[in-house]
């Protein structure tokens, strides 16, 4: 006998809310960029405009190792954050691809000698959401950051993992 109370798949509707608690390592890669990575929490809220595209912003408090001035290591932390829209394949099914496209802030704590853009990232990307029930699937995403920076050489690759609640 089968239970079909809480179908396993979306069932997305213009207006509907969704929120996102999400993990991700992401690390900046170019020509002339030592080693690094960084590890992230990320909260995001967006609003379904249609069943298929979601737009939301995206806080998320980065942590990652860094020398100190007599070369030690330390953990620190920062702020960042995106603005995205996420376009959906499928609506009303268990297994939902999409596409996004986000601003990416890598930081607000610019240096004086920088610029706000040397931190600035468009990146676009390819992700799947594993609806567990009706209203909380498994997210699964990964994007390519290009860098607004003017002379920039560097592009930053993201892999984030996570649960979302559509409400």
């Amino acid at each position: 006998m089968l239970c079909t109370a809480y179908p396993a798949f979306s069932q997305v509707e213009r207006g509907d809310k969704e929120v996102s608690f999400l993990g991700y390592y992401n690390t900046i890669v170019g020509e002339d960029v030592n080693p690094n990575a960084s590890g992230s929490l990320q909260i995001s809220y967006g609003n379904y405009f249609t069943p298929a595209l979601l737009v939301g912003i995206a806080p998320t408090l980065r942590f990652y190792a860094s020398e100190d001035r007599y070369g030690d290591m330390e953990v620190k932390t920062d702020f960042s954050g995106s603005i995205f829209f996420n376009l959906n394949f499928s609506t009303t099914s268990k297994t939902v691809p999409y596409i996004t496209g986000q601003y990416y802030q890598w930081t607000f704590d610019i240096p004086e000698e920088s610029e706000f853009s040397d931190y600035s990232y468009i990146n676009i990307g390819f992700g799947i959401k594993n609806f567990i029930n009706e209203y909380a699937a498994f997210n699964t995403l990964g994007t390519y950051g290009f860098s607004l920076a003017e002379d920039a050489e560097t592009a930053l690759i993201t892999v984030m993992m996570g649960l979302s609640f559509i409400f």
